[in-house]
């Protein structure tokens, strides 16, 4: 479970575009997405127990919502990864391989996943080496497939 984090972040405006405010933490809608989204994180860090990080972002590369260890720049992992995503999915494009569902990265480490989470955002899990692949994969899009509605 990530409740040892001591970052644990949502930041979301219900607008079309994402936002650094503290205005949107005094609305209540803002209060009961923030409580679906951390639901919908606690469900899929339950079902694979190996996952160490997430990360919810904009397509823009704005942090949304985080659970990360202390010391992380959530702000700028957020840019890599929407960065990365980017980039793929011009090269799926331009392999003729069709829409980009996910990018894996396997490292010394550990494992990374990052899968659109609808039109709007992008989430990325950080797991353990000992982590099943499928079991990523699987919760990501868990989180996914509930996330992109709400968005």
């Amino acid at each position: 479970m990530l409740s040892n984090f001591i970052n644990a972040h949502i930041l979301f405006s219900p607008a079309s575009t994402y936002m650094w405010s503290e205005a949107f933490m005094f609305d209540p809608a803002f209060e009961e997405l923030q409580g679906k989204l951390r639901q919908i994180m606690e469900e899929a860090t339950s079902l694979a127990t190996g996952v160490k990080a997430w990360m919810l972002l904009s397509k823009e590369g704005l942090p949304i919502a985080s659970a990360v260890p202390q010391g992380l720049e959530e702000a700028e992992i957020a840019a890599m990864a929407a960065s990365i995503l980017g980039v793929a999915d011009l090269a799926a494009e331009r392999m003729e391989q069709g829409i980009l569902e996910e990018v894996l990265l396997t490292n010394q480490k550990g494992l990374m996943i990052m899968k659109s989470a609808g039109e709007k955002a992008i989430l990325v899990l950080a797991a353990a080496k000992s982590m099943k692949t499928g079991l990523l994969v699987y919760a990501a899009k868990t989180a996914c497939d509930s996330i992109a509605p709400l968005l």
